[in-house]
Order: C-alpha cells, then sequence, then structure tokens
C-alpha cells in the first residue's frame, strides 16, 4: 500500500498553528485592500477584515480588539494594515501607546508631522507614503519617525507613482512578506522558550 505524500500546498492555518494575524482596516467607504497574492504568499497567517464603524480612534481601538478577541491572538502576533484616514490614526494610536500590535502598515498620504511625542513601541512600523502632487510631502513625519528609536521602514512614492495602485501595492506586499516573516519569528521563539 503506498504511503500518501504530504501535499505541497499549505493548508489554511488554524488558531493553533497561525503565528501571525493580518488585521485589514476597512471603514465604510473605505476600499479594501489586500489582494489574493498576499494571502497566498504568507500561507501561515490568518487574513481577517477589521470593520471600523468610525474612523475615530475608538472605531479602531474597538475594531482591533475585537478581532484579536474572535482569533484568540495576543497584540503581539497582529499586523494591522491601513489605509489614508485608517492608516494615519493606527499610525498615531500605536505612536502614543494606546494601541499594541506586532507590526503596523499604513499607506497614503499620511499627513505632516505628529501632534504629540512619540512613546516607545516594540511595533514595527512600516509606511508606504506618498503626497497627492497638491500638497506637501509628509516630511516632518518621516523625519519625526526615524528620530525615534522604532523599528521603522519607509517606501516614498513621487505623485506619478502614487497613481499606480500594482506600484503601490508591490511597496505595500514588500512590507507584508517582511513582517510576517518577523513576527512569525518571534512569535515561534517566544514558543519554543515557554
Amino acid at each position: 500500500m503506498p504511503i500518501a505524500q504530504p501535499s505541497a500546498i499549505p493548508s489554511k492555518p488554524t488558531h493553533q498553528t497561525a503565528s501571525v494575524v493580518v488585521g485589514v482596516m476597512a471603514g465604510p467607504g473605505a476600499p479594501a485592500i489586500g489582494p489574493p497574492r498576499w494571502r497566498q504568499l504568507t500561507p501561515a497567517a490568518i487574513w481577517t477584515q477589521i470593520n471600523v464603524r468610525d474612523h475615530g480612534q475608538s472605531g479602531i481601538l474597538n475594531g482591533v480588539a475585537a478581532a484579536l478577541k474572535r482569533h484568540g491572538m495576543p497584540p503581539r502576533r497582529l499586523i494591522l494594515l491601513g489605509e489614508g484616514t485608517l492608516g494615519r490614526t493606527a499610525l498615531e494610536l500605536v505612536l502614543q501607546g494606546a494601541l499594541a500590535c506586532g507590526g503596523l502598515i499604513a499607506i497614503g498620504q499620511l499627513g505632516h508631522a505628529l501632534p504629540f511625542r512619540t512613546v516607545s513601541t516594540s511595533a514595527a512600523i512600516r509606511l508606504v507614503v506618498h503626497d497627492d502632487g497638491r500638497t506637501a510631502a509628509p516630511d516632518d513625519l518621516i523625519h519625526a519617525l526615524r528620530a525615534s528609536d522604532i523599528d521603522e521602514r519607509i517606501i516614498r512614492l513621487n505623485a506619478a507613482a502614487a497613481n499606480e495602485r500594482r506600484v503601490v501595492a508591490s511597496a505595500a506586499e514588500t512590507f507584508i512578506l517582511e513582517l510576517v516573516a518577523l513576527i512569525g519569528r518571534q512569535g515561534l521563539s517566544r514558543s519554543l522558550q515557554t
């Protein structure tokens, strides 16, 4: 009787096998981000949509808390992905210490300087920023992040590149792959220590 060979196609991760949850924040009128290709490239991650009823801080905090509870994951194993206002508000929450996560990817015109001093965070911050050709680029925000003791990486796009969805998606994909691997390894090393 032949022995069944293991499948080369990874199975869908379960709460017990997944090392990372990728939470895609979406609110009323917010475009969904996260092409199916990203899910295929990160088979060990659970992808979930975080519904945010309003773009304010409480909406994001409530949505994230519900997603963590639903998947039974600690905040350090959560990667948040947000675009536009949701991305900027989530960035501010993480940098104020009000929102815990393993990583944050914010995409879009993320505005100017932060209206507060950043606190120390272990979250990895990744930004895909651009200007729209009408407003100044977010230099103050970028300089503030780079001056802080934060694990940050920034891809900056000019207005022409920012209008190409595939260019924006490619930049974000780079950060998705990096953070899923980084946070997945951190989760694995913590489980081996216990």
